[in-house]
């Protein structure tokens, strides 16, 4: 879904530009309700996803580019920010080459057409950190996630997703001091997506008639709030809780007990850990009847 600011009326639009930059401050600051598309990054000539917007590691740059950038630019909900920023490692530093943004176009059956801060202006934004005719990210002190590749893992929200290949890239006043590289892949085996209530009850086949005080409950809710995998897709490490109809200890060490039993559940390598994605944080319905 796009937004599209215009300049009908001077109070709207002062008043657009002011909830616009509200937004990205508060994005700034916490998560984004949809995922982000990020930014582009070259790394020796090739591209790759940048999973961040470095230019909000400093609020007064975000504002200096807001005011810079055209009222008139698309933006959706998978790009607060409305611009796209390409970046470049070269002699182990950061540049930032250009940024682009999409202008609404009436005349266009797409109704958007991309267009390209100028580098007069790109300069005039970030002159603090201009090397002559490049712009070097120096404000940046922190690591950043590059990615390419098939997508592994994706939640709704900011960044929270992987890739086939990622890089985490340490920089210290815009240059890079480290770099790891990552192949990550899934195993498969179970987990808890898409895992219907009858495949549950087989799975996790809990002996409800030991609770007399859940003869009337149709339906348990379980949280399981740790979890840790290994290589093989065995359940080191879970601990489960249950939410509904209420504090149930006995009931909640039967189904940990079930769990460590089934196997292999589904690992996934990421960035050198084992990660159990599909198992810790949900909130699992078990019903204890058809």
């Amino acid at each position: 879904m796009r937004y599209i600011y215009r300049n009908d009326n001077p109070f709207l639009s002062t008043m657009k530009r002011l909830l616009f930059f509200l937004t990205l401050t508060f994005a700034s600051l916490a998560t984004y309700a949809t995922g982000q598309e990020g930014d582009v990054i070259f790394i020796d000539g090739v591209q790759w996803i940048l999973l961040d917007k470095p230019v909000y590691s400093d609020s007064a740059l975000s504002h200096a580019l807001e005011a810079a950038l055209p009222e008139g630019r698309g933006v959706n909900t998978a790009n607060w920010a409305g611009y796209t920023a390409y970046w470049s490692i070269r002699q182990e530093k950061l540049f930032l080459d250009s940024i682009q943004y999409e202008v609404y176009d009436d005349t266009s059956a797409k109704k958007f057409r991309t267009e390209r801060l100028s580098s007069d202006i790109l300069l005039r934004v970030f002159n603090k950190y201009a090397e002559g005719e490049c712009i070097v990210a120096k404000w940046l002190n922190r690591d950043i996630r590059a990615a390419k590749g098939k997508m592994l893992y994706y939640v709704h929200s900011e960044y929270h997703r992987n890739y086939e290949n990622e890089r985490i890239i340490s920089i210290a006043q815009g240059e890079v001091c480290d770099t790891k590289e990552y192949q990550n892949y899934v195993v498969d085996g179970f987990s808890f997506d898409n895992c219907s209530a009858k495949e549950l009850r087989e799975k996790f086949p809990l002996h409800i008639e030991r609770y007399p005080e859940l003869a009337d409950v149709k339906r348990v809710v379980f949280k399981i709030e740790k979890a840790s995998v290994d290589a093989q897709g065995n359940l080191v490490e879970c601990k489960v809780r249950v939410m509904k109809p209420g504090s149930n200890e006995r009931l909640a060490a039967e189904m940990e007990r079930a769990m460590k039993a089934c196997r292999p559940w589904r690992v996934m390598f990421i960035n050198g850990q084992y990660r159990s994605y599909g198992i810790e944080g949900y909130y699992v319905p078990y019903a204890l009847e058809e």
